[in-house]
């Protein structure tokens, strides 16, 4: 492992531990943005039902009223692509505002 790659995981490991601490002082907007440079993963929409416990038809419902964002066309992927940060923040919204 390189030393960049070796700071990176002591960063992270710290991080984790303040959050576990309940000690990290990160705003919603920093968790967001953590979010999405450590859960940047690519995501088919069978995948993205799973990853959110959901059928498809629910899925499908979300997508047409706003809720999840339309899947996006990718060069080399024949279906839509989904993103596993972008999911997590729908699946921590799901909790205050689906549920409601």
């Amino acid at each position: 492992m390189s030393s960049l790659n070796n700071l990176i995981a002591n960063r992270l490991r710290e991080l984790a531990d303040k959050f576990d601490a309940g000690t990290s002082e990160a705003t919603e907007q920093q968790c967001l943005d953590i979010l999405h440079i450590v859960g940047h993963e690519r995501m088919s929409k069978e995948q993205a039902c799973r990853y959110l416990n959901m059928p498809i038809n629910t899925f499908n419902q979300y997508v047409s009223r706003g809720i999840i964002p339309k899947g996006r066309k990718e060069v080399g992927y024949k279906e839509l692509t989904y993103y596993k940060d972008e999911l997590d923040i729908i699946k921590y919204k799901r909790k205050f505002v689906l549920t409601n």
